[in-house]
């Protein structure tokens, strides 16, 4: 699976390089979209936010890939602005598409479709309604501490690699995970209410911190 994503990283670069952007942009997108969904949603908490913050990365992408250097994967790098974004989300959401160099109606084209989350309790199963529970109790968190629970427990990502992403070193990335885990498991033991689910509450941090 490492080695795949790894030609097809060079593959992305190769096509951008060649100036064709076009086709850079649209293998990126149908290899990635759905991890980077993930996270943009994980961090603003909503599909709408998350769907116009994750066309404000691609525009981002498609302007910066040349920065790229390769002294990290190329998601590693792509976190390291998407988690940027999100942070400042709510003060760039003005962002015009003139200020870009892909045209908004050609990324709408190549964008792949997204499913809006279930968030109806009714609906959910005993795991959607954990996860949806514990998106909630995210929400409650600083966005710094939010980011790092999302990237380490939820996608897997390495301390190394988030110590990068946030520009700290590993032992701050460390800490700042266990804070954060600290944090978490303070607003779920006092309970916390989500409207139209009043009187529920969620148990979903396992023996470590680590959210389950």
């Amino acid at each position: 699976m490492k080695e795949n994503t790894t030609l097809i990283d060079q593959e992305i670069l190769r096509l951008y390089t060649e100036a064709d952007r076009e086709g850079a942009l649209k293998l990126f997108i149908d290899h990635y979209q759905a991890r980077l969904y993930s996270v943009v949603y994980r961090m603003l908490g909503n599909h709408d936010d998350a769907m116009d913050a994750l066309q404000e990365i691609l525009f981002q992408i498609n302007r910066s890939l040349q920065n790229f250097k390769g002294e990290s994967s190329l998601y590693t790098w792509v976190y390291r602005l998407s988690s940027n974004i999100c942070l400042n989300f709510r003060k760039k959401r003005n962002t015009t598409a003139s200020q870009v160099e892909l045209n908004e109606s050609l990324l709408q084209s190549m964008l792949l479709p997204v499913e809006r989350p279930n968030e109806d309790p009714d609906k959910m199963c005993e795991i959607k309604y954990k996860q949806f529970m514990v998106q909630q109790a995210l929400l409650k968190l600083p966005e710094t501490q939010r980011m790092i629970l999302v990237l380490h427990d939820l996608e897997g990502v390495a301390i190394s690699d988030i110590a990068g992403i946030l520009n700290i070193n590993a032992n701050a990335a460390k800490s700042r995970l266990h804070r954060s885990r600290q944090a978490l498991r303070t607003i779920i033991s006092k309970g916390f209410t989500v409207k139209g689910m009043e009187g529920v509450g969620v148990s979903a941090v396992g023996p470590n911190g680590q959210l389950i």
